[in-house]
């Protein structure tokens, strides 16, 4: 599985003044920016990273801030998807310094990441599910719940991954993240239908197969996991962990055949 690739050194530049969506209750979370430029990079960017794709979403991040400094959603985003405390906590500064500048929805997703770096064992999420009482139709929030709390709290993950695919039911990466929270939460063949789904969203992905592989080799399902890991991999050679996941698979159905 690839949930994020985020490697980021945070650029300091000069503060421009944002535009904000003047929507009181958007049932989405506005995008507020500067820049249509620097949005288009914050969306390029949050696809790459929810889909596991090798695209160098880093890229898309210095480019948003250099358009925007003060692009509140960008820090925030990487405050949330980066992959140790101290760029959490870096990223998290700007976005809680520029705060003002974003909508209400955008203010509530920063003072969310500020509970949640203050207390890193809450499984609830409160302050994310009661933005999602107001931004009903906004599937990427419904999506980062569910990422938050798959691995702690994979019950209520499961309640936020089923919205967002209710919402729209070709969104290939929250069937991942759900199929990993059902697989947390015991509910196997649950899970094997949330990666089917992802695989018919995205076929030319390599993730979704490697999802399934994962949960096939659980399974002891070797010689699916095997198919599974050998397409994931002919599809994107830069999951270099599956070379060495297919040498132990095969020896483990060499194993098998011989007893």
């Amino acid at each position: 599985m690839r949930i994020l690739i985020v490697l980021f050194l945070t650029v300091l530049v000069s503060c421009t003044n944002n535009s904000t969506d003047k929507e009181e209750n958007p049932k989405i979370i506005p995008i507020t920016t500067s820049s249509e430029q620097a949005k288009e990079h914050f969306e390029k960017a949050r696809h790459l990273v929810q889909n596991g794709i090798n695209g160098n979403p880093t890229d898309h991040y210095q480019k948003a801030i250099a358009l925007d400094s003060s692009f509140v959603r960008m820090y925030n985003f990487i405050s949330i998807y980066a992959p140790n405390d101290s760029i959490k906590r870096r990223n998290h500064a700007l976005a809680k310094k520029y705060k003002h500048l974003a909508s209400k929805q955008e203010q509530m997703l920063v003072d969310a990441t500020e509970y949640r770096l203050n207390h890193p064992n809450d499984i609830q999420e409160a302050k994310l599910f009661e933005l999602a009482k107001t931004c009903v139709s906004d599937k990427y929030l419904h999506h980062t719940i569910c990422f938050l709390l798959f691995r702690k709290n994979p019950s209520l993950a499961i309640t936020a991954g089923r919205k967002a695919v209710e919402l729209d039911p070709n969104y290939g990466s929250s069937y991942n993240i759900l199929g990993y929270a059902y697989i947390n939460n015991n509910e196997l063949d649950k899970a094997a239908e949330a990666f089917d789904n992802f695989i018919r969203c995205e076929p030319n992905n390599a993730n979704p197969y490697d999802s399934k592989g994962d949960l096939m080799r659980q399974l002891g399902n070797y010689k699916e996991a095997l198919q599974l890991k050998r397409k994931a991999y002919s599809l994107d050679s830069s999951f270099d962990w599956i070379p060495e996941e297919v040498i132990e698979i095969q020896a483990k159905i060499d194993s098998l055949e011989r007893e």
